[in-house]
């Protein structure tokens, strides 16, 4: 009887490490995506997983369409209203349907938004209307319960080329990862969740000249419908079939983009008449017009809104949501601690579009970044006073008027200066920034002919733009990925800049 209890004894704890160890195994190996991509789809899974129980009014599902148009800290720092966009890259209707029913394990919203953009044929070649890959994006971190279950087993129904058991096991699916694992595998637990945006996929680029010509719809001018994809509208109606059961309002939406004709917005219009639901087309005349939207600065591209156009939208659906439909405004403590993360965006994503120099680097006084300051050539010759005083707001201190024909170096992480240095010499910086985990290499020379050098290699990789003036890289120690790299002619009285 006693070898028998030591031998269950034994048993239970090598299977119990066993399944530690298998568990650790399969989450290095799967496939991460955090905010040092665009689509930081891990981090939006994450996450949701992190919010306290029962704080989100407002769920956004839909492709990455919504994603990029639905501002949860805007909406929370407008109107009060607390939300969650749990879209993702080409989010079909089957995989909102089942992230519409994980969520409800956790929240109790009182509106649900969807874009529908994916109601209608995208990858017609695909049984999911979408690719794998972006199926197990969406898939593999949401935890495992019937809801996975369930979900997994209609994927897999619906489209034969993909394995059940590579979602029980996904080291079926990923073992060939094993030999090019990264940092992101191994610090799954200071990225996961790492962002104040709660979903939101913020994105900078004009699209410009190809959205001047943009006309938003007249309804008037046909009654003509698309046709939705099959798959699609049965699994619309499931979710329209489960926010009634649990007594959620369900708007249906297209956000701007150029490729959403007017027919498809026909085609969602004539349901949600079909089914006492509201439709907002954003890309509708009267609804354009009140946004005082311009595709072609707040379009990233010809079907996703940047952060601006996202906000405008955004506010938009917030005056629905409080007006028609009565959310109330309520303060919650992850959507206050959030505000700054979204401040910050908001400021980065500017500097793509500021061209000013004291605009810039005023910009710059932020914790989050680390800033490198590199010369080449003549660059303190047109230096302005204005200038010289930011940059000594940054902590930089050296004297740079009056120094004609120096080298200078300078490199700011984590709101602290880890040196300066100006020297008609050569000044180097070997070292390293992000809290001493991302390599730093940085050089200001001339060569025997008194040519300038300003080299800047992050982890390996140059980033200086090595133009005479002053070289500037900003890099996000948060994400962990570059934000800009620029110079300042300022050897000219412009002090004009360069990307």
């Amino acid at each position: 009887m006693k070898k028998n209890k030591r031998f269950a004894f034994r048993a239970t704890g090598f299977f119990a490490v066993f399944m530690i160890c298998f568990y650790v195994y399969t989450r290095l190996i799967t496939p991460k995506f955090f905010t040092d991509i665009d689509w930081p789809t891990t981090t939006t899974y994450a996450g949701f997983y992190d919010l306290e129980k029962n704080t989100a009014d407002v769920l956004f599902l839909g492709s990455s369409h919504g994603v990029t148009s639905f501002v949860p800290q805007e909406l929370y720092n407008q109107y009060g209203i607390t939300s969650y966009n749990l879209g993702c890259e080409q989010q079909g209707m089957v995989t909102s349907y089942y992230w519409l029913k994980e969520a409800l394990r956790y929240q109790s919203p009182k509106a649900v938004v969807l874009e529908c953009y994916f109601c209608f044929p995208y990858m017609v070649d695909e049984p999911l209307n979408t690719e794998e890959s972006y199926t197990r994006k969406a898939l593999d971190f949401m935890k495992w319960s019937p809801v996975k279950a369930e979900a997994v087993k209609t994927i897999c129904a619906v489209d034969e080329k993909q394995d059940v058991w590579s979602y029980y096991f996904p080291n079926v699916r990923y073992h060939t990862r094993w030999e090019n694992l990264d940092r992101n595998d191994y610090r799954y637990k200071e990225m996961a969740g790492k962002s104040g945006l709660k979903g939101f996929a913020p994105l900078y680029f004009y699209l410009g000249e190809a959205g001047e010509n943009f006309v938003p719809h007249d309804t008037s001018e046909t009654d003509e419908r698309a046709e939705m994809a099959p798959l699609m509208l049965e699994y619309l109606d499931k979710i329209n079939d489960l926010c009634r059961e649990n007594d959620i309002t369900l708007i249906l939406t297209i956000t701007p983009a150029m490729a959403a004709d007017l027919t498809k917005c026909n085609a969602v219009q004539a349901y949600a008449d079909e089914k006492g639901l509201t439709f907002i087309s954003f890309n509708e005349q009267g609804v354009y017009q009140e946004m005082g939207y311009q595709i072609a600065v707040d379009n990233c591209d010809d079907g996703h809104p940047n952060i601006w156009g996202a906000v405008k939208v955004t506010d938009y659906m917030g005056a629905v949501l409080s007006k028609q439909f009565g959310i109330e405004p309520k303060t919650q403590r992850q959507w206050e601690e959030s505000r700054e993360d979204y401040d910050f965006i908001m400021d980065q994503c500017s500097l793509d579009h500021t061209g000013d120099i004291d605009t810039y680097l005023s910009a710059l006084d932020h914790k989050e970044y680390a800033v490198i300051f590199a010369s080449k050539d003549e660059f303190t010759g047109a230096l302005r006073e204005s200038t010289l005083a930011i940059l000594r707001q940054l902590g930089l201190s050296a004297e740079l008027a009056g120094q004609e024909g120096c080298n200078y170096l300078a490199v700011i992480s984590d709101g602290k200066v880890l040196m300066e240095e100006v020297s008609f010499g050569t000044v180097e910086y070997r070292g390293a920034i992000q809290g001493g985990y991302m390599p730093l290499y940085a050089f200001s020379t001339r060569d025997e002919e008194g040519n300038g050098l300003a080299s800047v290699q992050i982890g390996g990789e140059e980033f200086s733009k090595n133009q005479s003036g002053l070289n500037v890289i900003v890099y996000n120690n948060q994400t962990r990925k570059i934000v800009d790299s620029v110079w300042f002619c300022t050897y000219e009285p412009e002090n004009t800049m360069g990307r």
